[in-house]
């Protein structure tokens, strides 16, 4: 069988306020796309869009029983929800996912209305699941597009703070070794290595780390975690230029922390709860 994941395709920030997270990443520098909405989801989203990949600000606008997990996911604070996967097909990644027992969910059709030229139209997708009965900590989903056209624009992937795509997520795990199995259901055998006392899940494309927190905490000095036990925990993001990025955060008066000359942290205050690291 043909494998179904490609990589990522984007990341779902949880925010409790979209209003305020919407503000606050049009102060990083961001070109925030307008507000969509999933009427059936009864969810607002917000798109940092890159040439290949993008991640999105969603908050709840209203209560529907396809966001309850969500609803109660927010009592602990928001912050990186969900890694999509790309997949050349929902029906493909069903399939393979049942037979690795990932007891995925049916495929759910949904769309958002976006703008383009003055023009409504219709951004449409196919997602597929996978129960909290074996979330590897992340909560992963494959997500089809449909109508790519309506989503990955150049002209949307232009960026004040000159981020260029995603490089990769850190994930906050007590026992990381203890996933390893669990992600190569998702990534294939042997996708998965230990880097000092973490583990790297290599998807594809960008890696997803997972470290203890005290290896989290001496990584990302500066930039402790809001959320409680195990969770994604920062967003790591490419830019065209560090020295110029740091200069946009400064005149917008973004507090940053620069563990080394390679990296620039944003701590959860900044972001809606969100860490990200921008590296060159």
């Amino acid at each position: 069988m043909k494998h179904p994941v490609k990589g990522l395709d984007h990341v779902v920030v949880m925010v409790d306020g979209i209003d305020a997270a919407e503000a606050q990443y049009a102060r990083l520098g961001f070109q925030v796309q307008p507000r969509g909405f999933h009427k059936k989801l009864g969810t607002a989203n917000h798109l940092m869009v890159f040439d290949t990949d993008y991640f999105e600000i969603l908050g709840i606008v209203e209560d529907t029983p396809f966001n309850a997990e969500r609803r109660e996911w927010l009592k602990d604070g928001g912050g990186l929800a969900n890694v999509a996967l790309a997949t050349d097909g929902a029906d493909l990644a069903f399939d393979a996912f049942k037979a690795s027992g990932l007891n995925p969910d049916a495929p759910l059709f949904f769309d958002r209305a976006v703008e383009i030229a003055g023009k409504i139209e219709q951004a449409q997708f196919r997602t597929v699941r996978i129960p909290k009965t074996n979330m590897p900590v992340v909560g992963f989903f494959v997500c089809e597009h449909i109508t790519p056209q309506f989503v990955y624009r150049a002209e949307w992937a232009k960026h004040p703070n000159g981020a260029r795509g995603i490089a990769g997520v850190t994930v906050i795990a007590e026992q990381p070794a203890k996933w390893t199995a669990e992600l190569e259901k998702y990534f294939g055998a042997g996708s998965v290595t230990s880097e000092g006392s973490g583990i790297v899940a290599h998807t594809g494309t960008q890696p997803i780390r997972y470290l203890t927190r005290e290896d989290y905490a001496a990584r990302y000095p500066g930039t402790t975690a809001v959320r409680p036990g195990d969770h994604p925990a920062l967003l790591s993001l490419r830019v065209d230029s560090l020295a110029a990025c740091e200069a946009l955060l400064t005149r917008n008066g973004v507090k940053i922390v620069k563990p080394d000359a390679g990296r620039l942290l944003v701590p959860p205050s900044e972001a809606a709860h969100l860490t990200i690291e921008f590296v060159q």
